[in-house]
């Protein structure tokens, strides 16, 4: 029979596959989620799972594009389809009439109401309560469960949606091991995504690029600190490995000479909100990229809308948002607290072609400093969301770029997978 692996929402089996793990079934977790627990097998001595949250699951397919919009409109397209299949076999004679009246009657909020139910019993209950429900439990590839594959993201996430009471979303490989088909201290999320870095889908990272070391040192640690159940759905550019030049021109030229290269990875250059960042920013969109590298600069906070200055006329109460805000000012008051006050920001040279002057925070270097031993001393993603909340803006600013970009590559692969069809 062979030995298979399995997803599951919470004790309920979805799905599985024979022999290996899927790259798209370890693109729902991360090595971090994996749990090694006594087995209710009394033929196996542990079971070996990975194992999150429901809305994580749903978090991470966001990131793949596998949105809630694009599911539905994948549901969408494929009821359209399939009705008028069927309507053109029942031109053939009265054999097909049943499903297509069923068809007719199926809509994609039904699909939703009862797929949980579907879920639920397919193993326990024997008899169709009518035509829908018995295509629906259909096993053999057909089957209306499954309308964009047997184990896809996209049904998956459509089942997710529809599953609300689901508390969490489990990828079980112990029969794997018990099988001898992979080592039982394999790291297979780890081990797959090192094996396709440059595969676009859905396995390979989405990078970041920013405009300095200082920058790419804070992200990633913010990252890890704030939302560590997104971590290895992304890497990071290193400057310092090879001495590469930083600052809002280079990282400009960066994403001309990757488009140039047709460089297939997902790409985000984070540009600074201050003068020189913001004026960057405006020449990379203009650049034609393609839809795989992605420009986010810094987002505008409430800190930073009335923040201490100090230039040739002393000192003032300014709006820094675009003209200041490097990513020195997202570390949290605790951190740019000096004396009891927050640390001016100075302004320093006149940018002419963007009609205003270019400041920053004082001493930066202290700042970071600051940040990176509060951000150490956050017992759980919570805290430290709480403690740093420009820094929580910038990543969902991230998030939604990416979420957004994925959302429309998914949506032109199945147009183009139509076309050719």
């Amino acid at each position: 029979m062979g030995s298979y692996c399995g997803i599951y929402f919470d004790r309920t089996e979805i799905c599985g596959a024979k022999s290996v793990v899927p790259d798209h079934f370890c693109a729902l977790f991360q090595e971090s989620d994996r749990a090694v627990r006594p087995s209710v097998d009394e033929e196996e001595s542990s079971d070996v799972v990975y194992e999150a949250p429901r809305a994580v699951v749903l978090s991470r397919l966001d990131l793949l594009g596998c949105t809630a919009a694009t599911a539905r409109e994948r549901l969408e397209a494929w009821l359209a389809t399939t009705r008028e299949t069927w309507e053109e076999y029942c031109a053939d004679g009265g054999w097909a009439e049943g499903t297509a009246a069923a068809l007719r009657s199926f809509s994609v909020e039904d699909w939703y109401r009862r797929a949980p139910d579907v879920l639920a019993t397919m193993y326990t209950r024997e008899e169709a309560t009518d035509e829908i429900d018995r295509r629906m439990r259909d096993r053999d590839g057909e089957g209306w469960l499954w309308f964009d594959g047997y184990g896809s993201l996209m049904s998956l996430r459509a089942l997710l949606d529809a599953c609300v009471d689901v508390r969490y979303v489990s990828l079980d490989i112990t029969a794997l091991i018990g099988g001898g088909w992979i080592e039982s201290d394999a790291s297979i999320c780890d081990d797959k995504r090192a094996s396709a870095p440059l595969d676009p889908r859905p396995l390979a990272t989405t990078v970041i690029l920013a405009e300095g070391t200082t920058d790419i040192r804070i992200l990633q640690r913010s990252l890890t600190a704030l939302f560590p159940e997104r971590k290895d759905y992304f890497s990071f550019f290193n400057h310092a490995e090879l001495s590469v030049d930083g600052g809002a021109a280079y990282l400009v030229k960066f994403l001309k000479a990757f488009a140039a290269a047709r460089a297939p990875l997902r790409l985000v250059a984070v540009f600074d909100n201050d003068t020189t960042g913001r004026q960057a920013y405006r020449q990379a969109s203009a650049l034609g990229l393609p839809d795989n590298m992605i420009v986010v600069v810094l987002p505008d906070t409430e800190l930073a809308r009335q923040y201490p200055t100090f230039g040739p006329q002393g000192e003032h109460v300014a709006d820094v948002n675009g003209k200041a805000a490097s990513i020195e000012l997202y570390l949290g008051q605790a951190a740019l607290t000096k004396d009891g006050a927050l640390r001016r920001v100075r302004w320093s040279g006149y940018n002419a072609a963007a009609d205003a002057y270019q400041g920053e925070i004082e001493g930066k270097a202290e700042v970071e400093a600051a940040f990176l031993r509060a951000v150490a001393n956050c017992s759980n993603p919570a805290e430290a969301r709480m403690e740093f909340p420009e820094l929580a803006e910038v990543w969902t600013t991230i998030f939604r770029a990416v979420e957004k970009a994925a959302e429309e590559a998914e949506r032109k692969l199945h147009d183009r997978v139509v076309q050719v069809g």
